[in-house]
């Protein structure tokens, strides 16, 4: 999966736009809310890496494989799931 990252300032404000290069779609469009208050600025840039934390989550969600793998022949346990990525 290939990102398209788009870093500019847009009247003075930083923004940053991810696209998915494969589906030709917008991921992540962020803009930086200016405020003179320093909690409010520390809360935008937690905006932002929770952003990007949930779209890293999504790509590994697209990246899991599925097996099913037989236990060995102990007390007759039935085939487990196991998630990889």
């Amino acid at each position: 999966m290939g990102y398209q990252i788009e870093a500019y300032l847009d009247n003075g404000k930083p923004t940053l736009k991810i696209y998915d290069i494969k589906r030709q779609a917008l991921c992540l469009s962020w803009t930086y809310a200016k405020s003179l208050d320093a909690t409010a600025s520390e809360c935008e840039v937690h905006r932002l890496f929770r952003e990007l934390l949930l779209l890293t989550c999504k790509q590994d969600m697209h990246n899991i494989r599925v097996f099913n793998l037989s236990p060995p022949q102990r007390d007759n346990q039935t085939s487990q799931t196991v998630f990889l990525s």
